[in-house]
């Protein structure tokens, strides 16, 4: 680090010190002095200054500007952070789609990141191999965020104790020492402590506010409502569509063991099932305990309900693990056993791999076209996994997901 980037950190750590124990309930404060995707000022509420001396020359403007996270308040940036790590994959989505590549120091496990739906979006290259790994050799010692010194840690409280080991104490060091912890959850509604709750796009805002780029964010939410509009209005009424299980099978024990997984919960995971409104159609509906997001059971529960359709939670996980075969490791042992081999969407072969653990915009839309395709293959045309479908079966526009990660609003 040369010294003058050292000082502007230095005097950026002093803004977050003076004012990162403001916290303020619900939305992000109006007034925010910030720069928008084309680098002109979207709004200033800076004046000039006149000198003592009365010469009249202006002192520099303030460019700070206020960010806020639930559940963890709000901080003060004197400019938009050059580097910061995250976490989770659909974090790391959101960072590249807001097209901060280059400020990315360190995620979770950035080797096994799907950067192959990147790869489908015309002339984007995602490389993370300068990334520092956070966990791929178990949890991180303190001292690493120390070394990897950045200027936010895009990470809430909750998630860094539970994943880092932190106490309150570890993070109020770093965040004195270092940089905030400016995060939250959104998976699934764990580790959120009462918290209000972010859906993506709701995240991807707040993400947006840190790096002054909302212009790309309110882009992915436009992209994104198109899709879900334009898949919807294909859609047969309710009655008419198939019967849907999101689950998956317990293959690291007996094999026998059924997850079913309730699709109203709220959380990036399954938005897309909410979205094309699979609840309204779930083999499941109504049998979820209150206090909990999925039901245990055996093959007997499964074919009980014989749903026409299975999509399978984290599939494209288990698709792109070199060390496991989804039709191998899943879909043989169903087919083989006496009781599973008889419900319908396995012996109709409709049991479909589906979503990542972890989404941001740009996984979204592709998940969604592939849930699209998994229930409604003679509309939407048939599913084609990590594979790039016909371009007369895309159902949405790569190229112009491409522009708004590069900044061509």
């Amino acid at each position: 680090m040369n010294e003058d980037t050292a000082n502007s950190k230095s005097t950026t750590r002093r803004a977050y010190l003076k004012y990162g124990s403001a916290v303020v309930g619900g939305g992000l404060l109006a007034g925010c002095t910030g720069q928008s995707d084309s680098g002109t000022a979207e709004t200033d509420t800076s004046t000039e200054t006149t000198s003592e001396s009365g010469t009249g020359s202006p002192t520099e403007t303030d460019t700070s500007y206020e960010v806020c996270m639930e559940p963890n308040g709000c901080h003060t940036l004197d400019t938009v952070p050059e580097d910061f790590l995250v976490y989770h994959q659909g974090p790391v989505d959101m960072v590249l789609s807001l097209g901060q590549l280059d400020g990315l120091v360190a995620a979770a496990f950035p080797s096994t990141f799907p950067t192959g739906y990147f790869d489908q979006l015309p002339g984007i290259s995602v490389e993370l191999d300068d990334v520092t790994a956070l966990s791929e050799d178990g949890t991180p010692d303190k001292e690493l965020f120390y070394e990897l010194d950045v200027d936010l840690h895009l990470v809430g409280h909750h998630p860094a104790m539970e994943y880092f080991e932190f106490d309150e104490t570890d993070l109020a060091e770093l965040e004195e020492n270092v940089a905030p912890f400016h995060g939250s959850w959104m998976r699934r509604p764990d580790y959120t402590d009462g918290h209000p709750y972010y859906g993506l796009y709701e995240g991807l805002d707040r993400y947006a506010e840190v790096f002054q780029t909302k212009a790309r964010g309110q882009a992915f939410r436009a992209i994104h409502d198109d899709l879900v509009g334009n898949l919807t209005a294909e859609l047969p009424p309710s009655e008419e569509r198939p019967s849907v299980a999101y689950l998956n099978t317990n293959y690291w024990g007996d094999g026998k063991t059924v997850y079913a997984r309730d699709p109203t919960v709220p959380g990036y995971q399954t938005k897309p099932l909410r979205d094309l409104g699979v609840p309204e159609h779930d083999a499941f509906a109504g049998q979820y305990p209150d206090d909990s997001n999925f039901i245990k059971g055996d093959f007997e529960l499964l074919l009980d309900v014989d749903p026409e359709v299975i999509v399978y939670h984290a599939g494209m996980n288990v698709l792109r693990d070199p060390e496991k075969s989804f039709e191998n490791d899943i879909l043989e042992p169903l087919r083989q056993d006496p009781v599973a081999g008889e419900v319908r969407a396995i012996d109709e072969g409709r049991v479909y791999p589906f979503h990542e653990f972890e989404q941001g915009p740009v996984i979204n839309l592709f998940n969604t076209e592939l849930l699209s395709k998994a229930l409604y293959p003679e509309t939407f045309g048939s599913p084609t996994g990590m594979e790039a479908p016909p371009e007369e079966e895309q159902l949405f526009d790569r190229q112009r997901v491409a522009d708004i990660i590069d900044g061509d609003i």
